[in-house]
C-alpha cells in the first residue's frame, strides 16, 4: 500500500481501527489546542491570556536556567520553588501544561492528576478551582485509554516544561500564514515542533497524539515507534527513513495495512498485533512461566516462632494445625503497603518509635514467610514445642477472639526438646541464614543429621541457553564459547572491568547447564586479603567455653553434598574477587584436586585424618575486575587450573539494545552513545587498556524505586566521574574533558 495515498475505503478502515477512548480523551481536551494554537487563552481562566511567548519563555527561564539537582527533593517540589513569585500568566501555563503532559496516561489515577494540577494553582495569589470541563477530564478513570510511558516519562516533567514553552515561544514566532497551515496540516505541525529547538521526543509525541489522534499513535517512545516501525516495514514495502516525520508517516500507512486484516480497534501492543512485530513477544507467550525465569527461586525459610506468651496459645494452634500473631487492632494486615504504615498504624500516640520487632514481625507473618517454610515454635527462650511446615498464604479471620492472623501449618512434630542456648525473645525470628543453628535444630527435633536447609519447596523454574541470552547481555557464540571452557577445565575465571555483570552472569550460567534455577547447587563467597584455608575449607575455631572446635568450611560441605548425589547433576562454586586472596594460602592441597585431570583422586586432608577429593559435578567460576591497580599479577598456579574468559561491556548486544528501546529514555541513550565513546578512548589509552571500559551494568539496573531518570545523573556524578578521576589521576584535562560530556548527556 502507498504510504501517501488512502482511497476511501481504506480511510473508513483507518478510522476505525483506532480505539474509541483513545480518540475520545484526545478530541475532548481539543479546546485547549485551539487557544494554544490560536487565540491564546487559558482554559482554566478564559479572561487571561497565557500561550504567549513572553510567558513561555519567563517559564523555561525559571525552570531551564534555575535547574535543581540532587535528590534531596522530588520534582514536583522542585517546581514549588522554581514557580515562587511567577505571575499569574506564568503558573496558568504550567497548570495547563502539567495536565497536558499527564492526560493521556493510561494508569495515571484521576485523584493524582487532579492534585498536580491544584499543586500548581497554589502558586497563585489568589485560590483558583479547576473549572469544567477540565474537571470532567481530569476525572476519568485510570485504565481506560492513552499510553503507558514508563518511568522515564514520569520523571522528566522539568524537561518536559521546558521543551514545551521553547514550542509555545517558537509558535508565537511563526507567522500567521505558517501557524494556519500547521494548524490544518499535522505533519506541518509536526514539522514546527522539530525545529522549535532542542528535541525532547516522549513529550512531544504526547502533544502530537493530543492534537491530532487520527494521525499519530499514542505512544511516547520514539525507540519503540522506530521498533514497531521496523517490525512491519514489510507491510508497507520498507521503510520510508529514520527521521521522526518518516517513521510516524509508516506507521500510518502500516496502520492502514493492517485495519484491512484486524478485526476491530487496535493498539500496537494488542495481542495478536503486538506479535507482528516483537518476535520476542511471538516466542514466548508463555507469559506466566517467562514471569517465574525472571525470579531467583526462593529457597525454603526457617523461623522460631512463639505461639503466644510462653505458647500460651500452643495447644489450640497445633491442634488447628495454624499459626496466628495478634495485633488484632491492625485489622487485615492485607491492606497495609509498607513497614511504615504499619509502625504509624501502631504508633497511635504519635511518638515517632520505630517499634521495630513488632513491626518486622507483623510484615514477615503478611509478607515474607512461603508455603513450604519450616516454623520451630517455642515455649519461653528454652524450651521447642514443635515443628511444622506452611500450608497457607496469610489470612484475616475477624471472627476469632484474638490472635486473628492466621496461617494453615501441618505441624509434623509436638513435644519438649531443651533448646540448645537462648532462643531470641522476639515472636518470629527469620533463622534460615543460621546454618549451623538449623541443622541442631533439625537434627535435635527431626533426626536429620543433614537437613537440606536449601530445598526449595515449590517446583524450580526452568532455564536454559535461551533464558540466559534474554537475560545476560552476551553472545550466542560467546555463551557456547563459555560454556564448552567450563565444561572442559571445570574451572572458569570471568575477567572483565567493572560493570560488565560478572557476578550476574556467573549464577545465571551454572543455572542455564543445570537446566533450572537451583539456588541448591550453586554457592558464593567472595575472597579477600585475610581469607584463609580454615576460612574455605576447614580449621578450628574457637568455643564459647574457652576450647576449639574442629569446623568444616563452605567448599568442603559443598563437596560432600555434591559427592551425595548423582554424578550427572553438576555443582557450581561461586568465587568473587578470586584474585584478591592468597591463592596458595587458601586452597592449600586443592590446589591440586580442582584440575580438570585430578578429579577424583584423593589427599590425606591438612586437619583431618580423612582423604579427600573434589568430586567431578564440581565446577567453579571465578571473577575478576580486570581494572583493578591494587591486585597483584594473578597466580601463575591459578592460571593453569582455570580457564580465562573476557567479559565485555554489552551495549551494542541484543539484550541491552533490546532494553533500552524499552525504556525509551533520551538521557540514558545520550548517555549510552557518550559512554561508547568513552570506552573506545579508554581501550586506545596504553595505560588502560579494554580492561578498565566502563561496564553495561552501570546503565541496566536503576534502583527499584526509581520514577525518573535522575538516577543517571547519579550514576554520573558518583559512579563514572569518581572512576575516570582515578582513571587519569595524572591527566586531570582528560578526565575534565570527558566528566563534561557525561555531565552535557543527562543534562
Amino acid at each position: 500500500m502507498s504510504k501517501g495515498y488512502f482511497d476511501v475505503d481504506s480511510e473508513f478502515a483507518l478510522e476505525a481501527s483506532r480505539p474509541v477512548p483513545d480518540m475520545k480523551i484526545a478530541r475532548e481536551i481539543g479546546e485547549v489546542f485551539t487557544h494554544m494554537l490560536g487565540d491564546g487563552r487559558s482554559v482554566i481562566d478564559p479572561t487571561t491570556t497565557i500561550w504567549t511567548a513572553e510567558a513561555a519563555e519567563e517559564l523555561r527561564t525559571r525552570i531551564g536556567d534555575n535547574p535543581i539537582v540532587g535528590k534531596d527533593q522530588g520534582q514536583w517540589e522542585k517546581l514549588d520553588r522554581q514557580l515562587q513569585g511567577a505571575s499569574r500568566e506564568v503558573v496558568l501555563l504550567a497548570a495547563e501544561l502539567v495536565f497536558l503532559r499527564e492526560h493521556a496516561i493510561r494508569s495515571a489515577r484521576p485523584e493524582t492528576r487532579k492534585a498536580h494540577v491544584d499543586r500548581v494553582l497554589t502558586h497563585l495569589d489568589s485560590p483558583l478551582a479547576i473549572p469544567e470541563p477540565m474537571s470532567t477530564w481530569l476525572a476519568r478513570p485510570a485504565g481506560t485509554a492513552g499510553f503507558e510511558p514508563g518511568s522515564w516519562y514520569n520523571g522528566a516533567l522539568w524537561r518536559h516544561v521546558i521543551w514545551a514553552s521553547t514550542f509555545v515561544r517558537h509558535w508565537n514566532d511563526l507567522s500567521e500564514a505558517e501557524r494556519k497551515s500547521a494548524r490544518s496540516d499535522p505533519w506541518e505541525l509536526q514539522r514546527v515542533m522539530l525545529t522549535s529547538g532542542d528535541d525532547r521526543s516522549d513529550i512531544r509525541n504526547a502533544l502530537q497524539f493530543l492534537a491530532r489522534p487520527d494521525v499519530f499513535e499514542p505512544i511516547s517512545s520514539a525507540s519503540m515507534k522506530k521498533k514497531i516501525r521496523d517490525g512491519l516495514a514489510d507491510r508497507i514495502g520498507g521503510a520510508s527513513g529514520d527521521t521522526p516525520g518518516s517513521i510516524d508517516r509508516d506507521l500510518l500507512a502500516i496502520r492502514a495495512a493492517l485495519a484491512r486484516e484486524v478485526a476491530g480497534p487496535f493498539h500496537f501492543w494488542t495481542p495478536g498485533v503486538a506479535e507482528l512485530w516483537d518476535a520476542s513477544r511471538a516466542e514466548s507467550a508463555l507469559t506466566a512461566a517467562e514471569i517465574a525465569e525472571v525470579a531467583e527461586p526462593r529457597p525454603r525459610h526457617y523461623w522460631l516462632y512463639s505461639p503466644g506468651r510462653q505458647a500460651s496459645q500452643w495447644d489450640e494452634f497445633s491442634s488447628s494445625g495454624i499459626m496466628a500473631i495478634g495485633w488484632d487492632e491492625l485489622d487485615d494486615l492485607a491492606t497495609y503497603p509498607s513497614r511504615e504504615s504499619i509502625r504509624q498504624a501502631l504508633d497511635v500516640e504519635g511518638t515517632g518509635g520505630t517499634l521495630r520487632n513488632d513491626v518486622l514481625a507483623v510484615w514477615e507473618f503478611q509478607n515474607e514467610i512461603a508455603v513450604g517454610d519450616i516454623i520451630y515454635a517455642k515455649r519461653g527462650r528454652r524450651e521447642i514445642v514443635g515443628r511444622g511446615e506452611v500450608t497457607s498464604s496469610a489470612r484475616f479471620e475477624p471472627g476469632r477472639t484474638s490472635y486473628r492472623h492466621v496461617r494453615s501449618v501441618k505441624w509434623t512434630h509436638t513435644g519438649s526438646w531443651e533448646h540448645p542456648g537462648d532462643a531470641a525473645i522476639k515472636t518470629l525470628t527469620d533463622i534460615t541464614s543460621y546454618h549451623d543453628y538449623v541443622e541442631n535444630l533439625e537434627e535435635l527435633i527431626a533426626g536429620e543429621e543433614e537437613p537440606e536447609l536449601l530445598e526449595t519447596p515449590t517446583p524450580l523454574p526452568t532455564y536454559d541457553k535461551a533464558a540466559f541470552l534474554k537475560e545476560v547481555y552476551l553472545s550466542e557464540e560467546r555463551y557456547e564459547r563459555l560454556h564448552s571452557l567450563l565444561a572442559r577445565k571445570k574451572n572458569v575465571i570471568l575477567a572483565g572491568p567493572p560493570g560488565v555483570g560478572k557476578t550476574f552472569a556467573a549464577k545465571r550460567l551454572a543455572y542455564s547447564i543445570m537446566g533450572v534455577k537451583d539456588p541448591s547447587r550453586v554457592q558464593m563467597v567472595q575472597f579477600h586479603q585475610s581469607y584463609s584455608y580454615e576460612d574455605f575449607m576447614m580449621g578450628y575455631r574457637p568455643t564459647e567455653t574457652g576450647g576449639f572446635t574442629l569446623a568444616e568450611g563452605p567448599f568442603y560441605r559443598f563437596c560432600e553434598k555434591a559427592r551425595a548425589d548423582d554424578t550427572d547433576r553438576p555443582y557450581f562454586f561461586i568465587i568473587d574477587e578470586i584474585n584478591r586472596g592468597n591463592i596458595s594460602k587458601i586452597l592449600g592441597e586443592l590446589l591440586m584436586l580442582i584440575e580438570a585431570d585430578k578429579r577424583g583422586q584423593e589427599l590425606r586432608l591438612l586437619y583431618k585424618n580423612e582423604r579427600f577429593s573434589v568430586p567431578a559435578n564440581v565446577h567453579i567460576i571465578g571473577m575478576m575486575n580486570t581494572a583493578d591497580r591494587s591486585l597483584a599479577v594473578l597466580d601463575y598456579a591459578l592460571r593453569r587450573r582455570f580457564g580465562f574468559f573476557e567479559m565485555t561491556p554489552g551495549f551494542h548486544s541484543a539484550g541491552f539494545t533490546r532494553w533500552q528501546q524499552d525504556a525509551g529514555s533520551p538521557t540514558l541513550d545520550r548517555l549510552v552513545e557518550v559512554v561508547i565513546d568513552l570506552n573506545k578512548t579508554i581501550a586506545d589509552d596504553p595505560a588502560l587498556g579494554q580492561g578498565f571500559a566502563i561496564g553495561h551494568s552501570f546503565l541496566s539496573s536503576p534502583p527499584d524505586d526509581a520514577t525518573d531518570d535522575e538516577w543517571l545523573y547519579s550514576v554520573v556524578e558518583d559512579e563514572l566521574i569518581p572512576l575516570l578521576d582515578e582513571y587519569w589521576f595524572d591527566e586531570p584535562t582528560t578526565a575534565e574533558e570527558w566528566a563534561g560530556r557525561l555531565r552535557a548527556a543527562v543534562a
